[in-house]
């Protein structure tokens, strides 16, 4: 299974996919916008648009590097939020998915915690959720998220979550935003109802790098269900995790 939209298999060209090379920091990003159901049939995915900033040396580029992305990203998700007609002032939910208690899929609680919000103030519309996996609540992930956004009335909805990838390069150097919103679980092949528009009523983005990748892309003599992730995780998942933070607390503001 497949979490980024350019690992569909698909030629991405014949669907209107713009590849734009920055020139800065070996960082390309890319777009595609998913607006009619045949075209979401062939390549797996929703309805939507969809981002992607590949930065395959920030680790190494430092400081300036990552205010480059950060600023990148926070532009792109305020134009999706602009487009949506939401407002500044609009009640807004951070739901940060993932299992905090495995690296690979902490990202969520790594955003989770360097959100920032004003929860003392009585104008304060920022909310952020940090649900945990059904395994570990016998909660499905999306009942839990909607019932947040149907009891704090929350105009839209930002999830953030964990990717996998087929490509080890790409392992903690892509981030990818939509506004299609996102299934949990789908990239290890446990297939949930997807919390997006349809299902919560309000407009849903998605954030996600993917840490993950199973073992059978790079040896097809791996056990079906192993997964791996790089050797420096816990150090990568916070400098995303921070990235991603501060990009989101710029876009809302």
């Amino acid at each position: 299974m497949f979490d980024l939209i350019d690992e569909c298999g698909k030629d991405l060209s014949e669907y209107g996919y713009n590849v734009t090379p920055l020139g800065q920091y070996d960082i390309v990003t890319a777009s595609l916008s998913v607006s009619d159901d045949q075209t979401a049939e062939k390549l797996g995915f929703e309805k939507g648009d969809y981002f992607i900033l590949n930065a395959p040396r920030f680790y190494e580029n430092g400081a300036e590097c990552s205010i480059k992305i950060i600023q990148i990203l926070s532009d792109k998700m305020h134009e999706f939020i602009k487009a949506h007609s939401l407002r500044r002032k609009d009640r807004v939910l951070f739901a940060c998915l993932g299992n905090p208690d495995i690296a690979a899929d902490s990202l969520g609680k790594e955003v989770f915690d360097n959100i920032s919000i004003d929860a003392l103030s009585k104008k304060n519309n920022i909310f952020k959720f940090c649900p945990n996996i059904y395994y570990s609540t016998g909660i499905e992930t999306i009942d839990m998220v909607e019932m947040v956004i149907k009891c704090m009335s929350i105009n839209y909805c930002i999830i953030i979550d964990s990717l996998t990838t087929s490509s080890i390069s790409r392992l903690g150097n892509s981030f990818q935003i939509t506004t299609s919103g996102m299934t949990p679980g789908s990239g290890v092949t446990r297939f949930n109802r997807p919390i997006n528009q349809k299902t919560m009523g309000v407009p849903c983005f998605s954030v996600g790098v993917p840490f993950m990748i199973f073992a059978e892309d790079l040896d097809k003599s791996s056990p079906p269900d192993l997964i791996l992730s790089p050797k420096d995780i816990g150090e990568n998942i916070s400098h995303a995790g921070m990235i991603i933070a501060r990009a989101l607390n710029e876009a809302i503001k």
